[in-house]
Parts: C-alpha cells; structure tokens; sequence
C-alpha cells in the first residue's frame, strides 16, 4: 500500500485521485470497506489498512483518513495505518517536521495543524508529542475576512469632557456605556480583537496584561458633554464590565483601577455619591469629595 501527495495529484498504489474521491474507485483500488452510516456522514472503515474515509452523501469522500494510533469508535478500523505516505517525495512525519512551523493550528496550544500541500489540506493532529491521525482533504482557500469598523476611531461633533485621571473616565464609561447604555458602541473585547486588522491579538495570552490597542480605544474615546448631567452616582466594582474589557484576566486583588486624582468631579455637577475600591488614604479622599457635596464609601 502507497500514498503520495506530489506536484498537486493525490495517487492511491500509483492511481490518481480527485477530491471528491468515488467511493467506488477507492474500493477498486482498496478492496471492500466496511460502511457505518451515521446521522450526518457515511463512513468507510478499510480495516486492515487503518484508513477511513468520510462522505456526507455516501458516494463522494470529503475526507481521507489514516488512523495511527487505536481508536475504540463503532467505525474505527482494527488495525492503524503502517503503510508508505509521502508528501513531495519525503515520509509524512519527517515532512511534518520540517514544516510545522508554517502549519495553521486550532490555537496555540496545538501540536499538530493543517499543511497546504498544492491542492490539499494535510491535517495531522499529535496529542502529547504522539501523532495520531492523518486527515487529507481538498484545499478549499478561505473567503478574504471582511473586517467591521464598527469600533473605529470617530469624533464627537459636540464638546467633549477632558479628564485628568483615566480610571475616573473608566467609572464613567462604566455609567455611561454600560449601566445607562448612552454610550456606543457598546465596547465588546472580543468583538473589537475580531474586528482588528493591524495584528492578531490573542486574548488568552495578552489579556494578563493591559492589550496596548485597547487602552488606547479608551484613551482616544470622546465623552460628549451633553452626558454629564446623566452622572449623579459613580461606583467602581471589581465586576464592572469596564475593567474586564480593559484587562480580562483581572483578579481585582489590587490598586490598578484605583481613581488617584479626583479633579474630574468637576465635569458632573449632578454627582452626588462614589463607591470606590478601597485605598490607604480613603479619609482624606472622602473629606476632599465632602467638600463638593459628594459622599464617598468604599466598597
């Protein structure tokens, strides 16, 4: 038995294939599969040769499939794939070695990943530094990715509120964006990461830290004057949506979001209460925001 991927052709023991593959065809050159039908896919078990083959009509194969390791599936074949399979005139494993790097991954976590090879795609999944399965398919390119500019820079017409301390403009888009919904677009993490053309941003890594281009969405955000009066309360909660857009993985077991200068009081002429994360110095800001006819607690 002998697979090989060259100079865009698929052949099976010197037979060339097309994808879809004939079930048909591949039983002639095979022999006599075993079919399990299934509720959304055939699927055709070469049991000797540890390969399967998937079909959502039972007549066309989507997927070919060698099986490396056992699996205990009602349609896994009894014995794994042995047999030669090159790729450009190399071993598949050694091709894979040599090419990982480019290959496309679920995430970053992924030992295995799909390769381009002409007109096919080679997934092969390893799973603890084993290689487990071989999946060969039609390379199918995908559609250009249409970004939205939903979340694109846009200034106010009107005037805008110029603030002193960023985590105080925090607690008002907090007020503003998410608790009376003035405020839009509704800023969405993850959304804004699918919508970002400069770079690919990975949440699961970066969101420990501050994500440089959300900051500075929130630094350049324009706050209309005209929301001011709406303001009568402020309170900053380690929950808030706010701070989990900003940093995602934040325990709220520090001072990051803590307001340090409380000038921007006086942009809001209808505040009357602030709830804030604890600080050492807790008296001095509530004798500081008493003065302005403001009562502080912390929460």
């Amino acid at each position: 038995m002998q697979l090989t991927i060259a100079d865009n052709r698929f052949a099976l023991n010197g037979v060339e294939v097309q994808f879809p593959l004939d079930i048909q065809q591949l039983r002639s050159i095979l022999g006599e599969a075993r079919h399990v039908a299934k509720k959304y896919n055939h699927i055709y078990t070469w049991d000797t040769l540890g390969i399967l083959a998937y079909s959502k009509n039972g007549k066309e194969v989507e997927s070919f499939v060698l099986e490396l390791t056992p699996t205990k599936y009602d349609f896994s074949p009894a014995s794994i794939f042995t047999a030669s399979f090159t790729i450009n005139e190399t071993g598949y494993r050694t091709y894979f070695e040599q090419h990982k790097s480019s290959a496309r991954k679920v995430n970053k976590r992924d030992e295995g990943g799909t390769l381009t090879v002409g007109d096919f795609d080679v997934w092969i999944d390893v799973e603890d530094g084993v290689m487990t399965t071989v999946a060969i398919s039609r390379h199918v390119p995908p559609a250009p990715k249409v970004y939205s500019d939903k979340y694109k820079y846009q200034p106010i017409a009107g005037d805008k509120i110029e603030f002193a301390d960023f985590n105080f403009k925090l607690a008002v888009i907090q007020e503003l964006m998410y608790n009376k919904e003035l405020l839009k677009p509704k800023f969405d993490l993850y959304e804004f990461v699918e919508n970002y053309a400069a770079r690919e941003i990975d949440i699961e890594e970066e969101g420990y830290e501050f994500i440089p281009e959300v900051t500075a969405y929130f630094e350049a955000l324009e706050i209309d004057k005209k929301f001011a009066p709406e303001i009568t309360e402020l309170s900053q909660d380690g929950g808030d949506d706010i701070y989990g857009q900003l940093l995602r993985f934040w325990d709220g077991e520090d001072d990051t979001f803590n307001i340090q200068n409380f000038e921007d009081v006086k942009h809001f002429p209808n505040l009357k209460r602030m709830n804030l994360f604890y600080a050492d110095n807790l008296a001095e800001i509530q004798a500081q925001l008493a003065e302005k006819g403001i009562i502080a607690e912390a929460i």
